[in-house]
């Protein structure tokens, strides 16, 4: 039997059918509650949540009904999503369009039946139907609670937000359907709940109706609220008494709402006059004019109370257990109100507050600002922005893992907010960024006040598990409206003065100017055209020869990166290098230099020397990150059938004071398969010399800091001799930087020193002029 009517988006609608990925999938509770609900609140032997295929129909839930599917052509609910409004047979028989159906003239001998459509995204997927095998009238007020059920049925396929509170709304719904004075209850108060009302109006609402259909009766709702009840809705109990109540703390023995809530178990107080749990309470409720009290929890959806619901008499009495069941009933009821506005809260909290810190997030912050920029203009004040970013969280969160980094933004939330007057406020952008709003500002040094206190309590040390962890901050700050007129301005002014702080040195803090505008927009253009310089073919290296103070030999040499900018000219490394580490781009070019390498050494060496060893600068940034690894490097090495003697890598000397397990295995591994550890710029920082012996290390790269200014009589020369003296006792080589007078050389020579670098051995040159090079030596 077919139909009149042919859906016109049948292609939509079976497309949206199979997103939902609910085809022959097994018995959902979900589903079946609401089918077990229908059937029992129109009092009609079968039910069925039903969803119309391609060419069938498949029951994904149904009540007394043995089928799994059937044929589409003879599907009832096939009709019923053809229409717009629910489909209503009162008798089977006397309709010609199915008086022939074989679930009508055959089992279950179909005489009635009931249906509405189950939208999702505007396409009729299936069907909410009730039916039976005795002709019936199903009335208009039946239409609205069927097709109430369908939409609770709708929000389950659609895995709405709310499909708890549905789920809750369901399983009392069964309950309420027992007698009529419950579905009267249930239609009173369901359109508030639905429609997501305030709490304190369908609290209100419900007392309301549970007291009209029972008058002898009086109903309180109390709220849980750290360890105290508050006020919910009383509305027949005088104020002094909800006054009394409001704010008692709960405990064993505390009243009957006290004793529930501390419990989680119903109180049942026959006689308030001579309850030991209402001796101080006791005199209240006679001035109240109630006798008895019924206390019932009300759950939440992990079973922990967020309230009770409280039944009182004005006559000594104790419930029926049809009055036991009528109270359970009701505080369920509550707990759907109660539930549905946490968990509003909840969301509200989610989409306005970092989950880490607990302090408000980009948006809030937003709002916020916009605030105190509107006081500022009411007030006559001025508004300080301040960005504030901490310094290395990276490092910290790659060598001590991001359980102590997510610690350590924690600390630092707390501690900033220690520093805030009561009208500021601190958010947390993400990272570890954070945005201070200063409000009221009259002077700078009311400022400056404010920031040094910030940057003081950041720099006292940390004890995240057990070990000491340092950290600092640098704040950029901007003044509204000196400095800008917006949102946008401000924060864009504040990231650009941050940036301008941590070029001081960081733990530091600098003010907004104009030329900072300038200096940002040209670190944003060139980080985006250092982003394409890779593919663009921009990027090309040089090579540096190496020599043997020995024989002078070049039998080495120091890949150095270059950068060609089309209209810029040569960006110097100092420039773009920076920026490469900052944004994660490192990793890429790193990668990009070392194939580079690889595709000329091994020529090199079968043409020109076999024992040419390029050195490669490494970034600290290779050996952290979790997601590629650097030795990788190796297994390219391997395919390409590579010696490992022919690389080597280049650390420095942070690296080594921050290694953890992970970045000393990588060292390890290539330091086994071959590949030399060279320490750059030695001398510069602040690393132990005890790092030397703990972790692999071939040669010492001297700092050209030191070569620079050295003569016989220098510093320099003494320091240098002290590092060339001390590596050779480690067993470690030494190669010097920067060597580029014939001096230099000389006393490099005399100290015993093994290679040396610089414009006075060979400047940097061309893939082209270092092959004419390695010709000629």
């Amino acid at each position: 039997m077919g139909l009149s009517n042919v859906i016109s988006n049948e292609p939509e609608r079976i497309a949206t059918l199979k997103r939902l990925g609910l085809l022959d999938t097994p018995k959902d509770e979900r589903f079946d509650r609401i089918t077990r609900l229908a059937s029992s609140v129109f009092n009609c032997r079968y039910s069925s949540i039903t969803l119309i295929d391609a060419d069938r129909q498949w029951f994904k839930s149904a009540v007394n009904l043995e089928l799994s599917e059937s044929s589409r052509d003879v599907a009832f609910c096939n009709h019923t999503i053809s229409q717009d409004d629910a489909l209503i047979i009162p008798d089977t028989k006397k309709d010609p369009r199915f008086e022939h159906n074989p679930f009508v003239i055959g089992e279950p001998y179909v005489r009635f039946y009931a249906g509405v459509s189950l939208v999702v995204d505007g396409q009729a997927v299936g069907a909410l139907c009730v039916f039976d095998s005795e002709p019936r009238i199903f009335s208009a007020d039946e239409i609205f609670q069927l097709k109430s059920l369908a939409e609770m049925a709708q929000s389950e396929l659609a895995k709405k937000e709310y499909s708890a509170l549905s789920e809750q709304l369901e399983e009392y719904q069964t309950r309420l359907a027992q007698t009529q004075k419950i579905t009267n209850v249930r239609s009173a108060i369901l359109e508030k709940v639905v429609n997501a009302e305030s709490l304190h109006s369908v609290l209100f609402d419900i007392v309301n109706a549970i007291e009209s259909e029972y008058p002898e009766k009086i109903c309180s709702i109390l709220l849980l609220e750290d360890g105290k009840l508050t006020k919910g809705a009383a509305p027949s109990l005088p104020d002094f008494y909800n006054d009394a109540i409001d704010g008692v703390e709960i405990g064993e023995g505390v009243g009957a709402c006290g004793n529930t809530a501390a419990t989680n178990a119903p109180t049942i107080v026959e006689d308030i006059s001579t309850h030991t749990f209402w001796h101080d309470y006791k005199e209240i409720a006679a001035r109240a004019g109630v006798a008895a009290c019924w206390s019932q929890p009300i759950r939440g959806a992990s079973t922990e109370v967020i309230g009770t619901f409280a039944i009182y008499h004005r006559y000594k009495a104790v419930p029926t257990p049809e009055e036991v069941v009528l109270i359970e009933q009701f505080a369920h009821i509550a707990s759907i109100a109660i539930e549905r506005e946490r968990a509003s809260e909840l969301i509200w909290k989610q989409a306005n507050f970092d989950t880490l810190t607990g302090l408000p997030n980009r948006n809030l912050m937003l709002d916020h600002l916009q605030l105190a920029l509107k006081t500022a203009d009411r007030e006559g004040d001025r508004v300080a922005v301040a960005f504030l970013d901490l310094d290395n969280f990276k490092d910290i969160n790659d060598t001590l893992g991001h359980d102590v980094g997510d610690q350590l933004l924690i600390e630092c939330a707390e501690r900033i907010k220690q520093c805030l007057r009561a009208n500021d406020t601190v958010s947390r952008l993400g990272g570890d960024e954070f945005v201070v709003i200063l409000n009221s500002i009259e002077t700078l040094s009311s400022i400056d006040i404010v920031v040094q206190k910030i940057l003081d309590v950041i720099l006292k040390p940390y004890l995240m598990n057990f070990e000491r962890v340092h950290t600092s901050a640098s704040l950029g700050v901007t003044l509204y409206p000196d400095d800008a007129r917006d949102i946008k301005g401000l924060l864009k002014n504040a990231d650009q003065a941050m940036y301008g702080a941590k070029d001081l040195g960081k733990n530091s803090y600098k003010y907004y100017t104009q030329d900072m505008q300038a200096v940002a927009v040209k670190r944003i253009t060139l980080l985006n055209d250092l982003r394409y310089a890779i593919q663009n073919d921009e990027l090309f290296i040089e090579y540096q020869p190496i020599t043997s103070f020995k024989d002078g030999k070049a039998i080495k040499a120091e890949a150095l990166l270059r950068w060609q900018h089309p209209e810029k000219g040569r960006i110097a490394p100092d420039e773009f290098i920076p920026l490469a580490e900052e944004s994660g781009l490192i990793i890429e070019i790193s990668n990009w230099v070392f194939e580079e390498v690889c595709k000329n050494v091994k020529r090199w060496q079968t043409h020109y020397c076999r024992e040419l060893q390029i050195s490669i600068n490494t970034s600290p940034s290779q050996y952290f990150q979790q997601e590629t690894s650097i030795t990788d490097w190796l297994t390219r090495l391997l395919d390409e059938n590579i010696a490992a003697q022919s690389i080597l890598l280049e650390v420095t000397e942070n690296l080594l004071m921050e290694a953890d397990t992970n970045v000393s295995k990588k060292l390890f591994q290539f330091r086994q398969a071959g590949v030399d550890i060279a320490l750059d710029d030695f001398g510069t920082g602040y690393s132990s010399i005890s790092y030397l012996k703990k972790l692999p290390t071939d040669y010492l790269k001297i700092d050209k800091s030191f070569v620079k200014t050295m003569t016989d009589v220098s510093n320099d020369k003494v320091l240098c001799e002290a590092i060339i003296v001390m590596a050779k006792k480690l067993g470690i080589k030494v190669v010097a930087e920067g060597v580029e007078t014939q001096e230099q050389y000389d006393i490099l020579n005399n100290m015993g020193c093994d290679f040396g670098q610089g414009y006075f051995i060979a400047r940097p040159m061309s893939k082209t002029n270092f092959e004419a090079f390695l010709k000629a030596h």
